[in-house]
């Protein structure tokens, strides 16, 4: 028979092991939820911010990359012709796989969505979060990469990313692919190298710089000592090498930077600055200082053996290091030393595993959360700020995309403004036409039917101003500003109604930034309370038609009627009243 062991005795090794078991399993478990609360949080906010901007409106680069290439294929619909458009050459970059999807949306669909490319662009960002987590290690160092990541990934310097498929479908695609390749030959197994190699196949015929993925995977394959495997592996470099230089063309009307002495700082500097540009949050003398500081954070980890401890992130640093060197040396010249929001997500992943891979070196096994736990408000406090500093840029970029579309809607053809949907409008409206035409692409709505809310309240609180009201055989134009008195107005908030003996019609409008009227009815926060709505006659039904707005922010739904009326009969007519 034991004796009782008394109240103040030491506890026994079994004891103590049990009761530091379960003080720690409580803060572990709140810390696992806050870390993923940190995680997802930014990733739901950027995803809903982003969703909000997509259009099936072909824009820029899409104009030739995409609708240009499909008009072409339906008009020559030969294997060949396939294959070229497939592999041609645009601005020192081989889109393969872009190109790819653009082709089976056409095969499966009869046209390309520009929502729908979006989509797909934006999920290899997630995937590639994804991916990065579930490859970390234990649960501790998932939450660690999961926050990281997710801080530095889903924030709004990447809003050109997010918001435009043209960029989205290759800036994020080619990372992912990168990610894969090289999560795929850390395995050490041929099936691994094999799937790294078909990785690294398509990363490099995305974008010029998915190159990369192949001397970082030898590298790999020599440390694991696995001289079969990389012999095959530089064999099938060598192979995809004159695959892609095979009609390589240079884009004459690039401009690089002078090969002397000169043009190389130019390069050197860009680089950096490239590499600075997250954590520096648009302040550009500190961002070749930050470019250099990561320089000397990785040059520490490797010479303090993270290469063994991290065959994954480590790799995929170096990726993110060399694909922003590669961007400086061919767009030094052409940006001017401005850094453009598709290149972030590169200088966000060389950060954040850096982050990752610094934090894991100085955790303690006991504590494998509390670096993390220390990170959380710093973390969290540079994803809002990111947020708060590109919001005006990310809401200008989007504001501009709608005005030239918006344009392009209402006259049929590009350039009948300040903005336009390409460089060249004469060459944007030839080729949108053609493809509308073949039934190949037709751009989509800007301003879309939705249904009425039953909760909707008549208010005489809404003031409004009706500047513009357009009607012709080609579309319905409305523009003006509408907002109330003490209310900051956001996009997306203001809809019109029309109003006929028979039916209420009511349809979105695309928001517009106005100066003006804040100033004017200072201090009244109005600046983003102007509106435009663009409808296409045919997409309009027939009759005599009042005026109306409606404005929706979550559960309040008001709505007015104004003085000013259109009749779309014939070649229409719009009925401006004085007063507003």
């Amino acid at each position: 028979m034991t004796s009782p062991t008394p109240a103040n005795a030491a506890p026994t090794p079994h004891r103590w092991r049990r009761s530091l078991h379960i003080e720690w399993q409580r803060p572990q478990r709140a810390t696992l939820l806050a870390g993923l609360a940190v995680a997802l949080i930014p990733i739901a906010y950027t995803l809903v911010q982003a969703s909000s901007a997509w259009r099936d409106v072909a824009y820029w680069d899409e104009i030739s990359t995409a609708v240009g290439m499909l008009q072409r294929l339906d008009e020559s619909g030969t294997f060949g012709s396939f294959v070229r458009e497939l592999f041609m050459v645009t601005n020192e970059h081989r889109m393969v796989t872009s190109r790819l999807i653009y082709a089976a949306s056409y095969w499966l669909t009869g046209t390309v969505n520009f929502t729908a490319i979006s989509v797909i662009g934006t999920s290899t960002i997630v995937l590639l979060f994804a991916t990065l987590v579930a490859t970390a290690g234990d649960t501790a160092r998932r939450v660690r990469m999961a926050v990281v990541m997710g801080c530095l990934l889903f924030q709004l310097e990447h809003f050109e990313n997010f918001y435009w498929s043209g960029a989205s479908i290759d800036h994020f695609q080619v990372v992912f692919l990168a990610a894969l390749a090289v999560v795929a030959v850390a395995r050490g197994t041929t099936g691994g190298a094999a799937a790294g190699a078909l990785f690294a196949l398509l990363a490099t015929f995305t974008l010029t710089h998915g190159t990369l993925v192949w001397p970082i995977g030898a590298v790999m394959l020599w440390r694991q000592n696995r001289l079969r495997a990389f012999a095959l592996w530089c064999s099938l470099t060598a192979l995809t090498a004159v695959l892609f230089l095979t009609g390589f063309q240079v884009n004459a009307s690039q401009s690089f930077a002078a090969l002397s002495v000169e043009g190389g700082l130019d390069v050197l500097t860009y680089w950096l600055r490239l590499l600075g540009a997250v954590p520096a949050l648009d302040y550009g003398p500190l961002e070749p200082v930050l470019g250099a500081v990561l320089l000397a954070l990785i040059v520490k980890l490797v010479r303090g053996g993270a290469l063994r401890r991290e065959p994954i992130a480590l790799p995929l640093v170096f990726f993110a290091v060399g694909a922003l060197a590669m961007i400086a040396i061919g767009r030094t010249a052409e940006m001017g030393g401005l850094v453009s929001s598709r290149y972030y997500v590169l200088s966000a992943l060389a950060w954040g595993l850096t982050l990752f891979t610094l934090m894991g070196r100085y955790t303690r096994p006991r504590a494998p959360l509390r670096l993390t736990v220390a990170a959380l408000p710093l973390l969290t406090a540079f994803n809002i700020v990111a947020n708060q500093v590109f919001v005006d840029k990310a809401e200008s970029w989007v504001e501009s995309r709608d005005r030239a579309a918006t344009r392009y809607k209402k006259h049929g053809v590009d350039g009948q403004g300040p903005f336009k949907l390409f460089p060249v409008p004469t060459h944007s409206t030839a080729v949108l036409a053609a493809a509308e035409r073949s039934g190949v692409y037709r751009m989509g709505s800007i301003c879309r039917p939705i249904s009425v809310p039953k909760r909707a309240r008549e208010t005489t609180g809404l003031l409004y101003y009706i500047e513009k009201l357009e009607v012709d055989r080609q579309a319905l134009f409305v523009e003006g500003w509408a907002a109330f008195r003490g209310w900051e107005s956001e996009p997306g908030q203001l809809h019109l109604l029309l109003r006929s003996p028979t039916e209420t019609l009511a349809f979105t409008t695309v928001g517009m930034t106005r100066d003006d009227v804040a100033k004017a009815h200072a201090p009244e926060p109005w600046k983003k309370s102007g509106f435009r709505f663009v409808r296409r006659r045919e997409r309009l039904p027939t009759g005599e038609f009042q005026i109306g707005l409606m404005f929706i922010d979550g559960g309040k739904v008001e709505y007015c009627w104004t003085a000013h009326s259109v009749i779309l009969k014939g070649d229409g007519e719009a009925k401006l009243a004085t007063g507003g």
